[in-house]
């Protein structure tokens, strides 16, 4: 037996691990809101959280001294 609500998730999981704007997996899974898309239906893993992290970029170490900041007052 095939289970095609179960199916749903993994096309929608799939959709946004593969870099597409959350407002296109909405669109393409025809949901009435970002959230239900968001937050029911796309599922994330481990590797997906050390994937994100792995992208950013990498902190200057040993760079030249930055310029002294004043107060702004705020």
């Amino acid at each position: 037996m095939v289970d095609f609500h179960a199916l749903r998730h993994t096309y929608i999981s799939r959709l946004v691990r593969s870099g597409a704007a959350p407002a296109v997996a909405k669109s393409l899974a025809r949901h009435s809101t970002i959230v239900l898309t968001m937050d029911h239906y796309t599922h994330t893993l481990i590797e997906d959280a050390r994937a994100a992290l792995d992208r950013l970029p990498a902190i200057p170490v040993g760079g030249p001294a930055p310029a002294t900041v004043r107060a702004a007052g705020t």
